[in-house]
């Protein structure tokens, strides 16, 4: 039987409020609601940093409810819907960023880079690229190896 925790109102409202920002973003990147200025890419960009902070919002939520600090894991004995909608929405955002990051890196379109060191044009843009690319495989090999780390901890047995 899972144990009685309080429920930790300023995560709760740090989560509602982080959540809310990427439904509306989400609804961007939908054409559902207005965008808030140009976006420097295709429309459903928008929804894919939209799904970063809605899940990010979802997981404060999720350890608000359960009245967890950060520094801790959840419960074992927390409900597995719980551990599932945690997991979910950190595989979540890790694919939110590993997209947006491959566009970046492969997507068409010219990109401009700022870098610290001397280069311009189309040196830039390439070294700018490669590195998005390096982000974006890395980022997909987070999301695969989380996911499978989520599948164990929910559907794996419970002691």
């Amino acid at each position: 039987m899972a144990s009685v925790r309080p429920h930790d109102r300023q995560l709760l409202t740090i989560g509602a409020v982080c959540a809310a920002g990427g439904v509306y973003f989400v609804l961007v990147g939908c054409g559902l609601a207005p965008s808030p200025g140009k976006i420097n890419g295709p429309q459903w960009l928008a929804a894919c940093i939209g799904l970063v902070f809605l899940a990010g919002g979802v997981m404060v939520l999720v350890r608000g409810w359960l009245g967890v600090a950060d520094s801790q894991d959840l419960p074992d004995d927390a409900p597995r819907a719980l551990l599932a909608l945690q997991w979910i929405a950190t595989g979540g955002a890790v694919v939110g960023l590993a997209v947006a990051a491959t566009w970046v890196a492969f997507g068409g379109g010219q990109r401009q880079f700022v870098l610290p060191v001397i280069a311009w044009g189309s040196w830039a843009e390439g070294i700018g690229r490669a590195g998005f690319a390096l982000g974006a495989l890395l980022a997909w090999l987070i999301a695969v190896l989380m996911a499978r780390a989520g599948a164990k901890r929910v559907f794996g047995k419970k002691s």
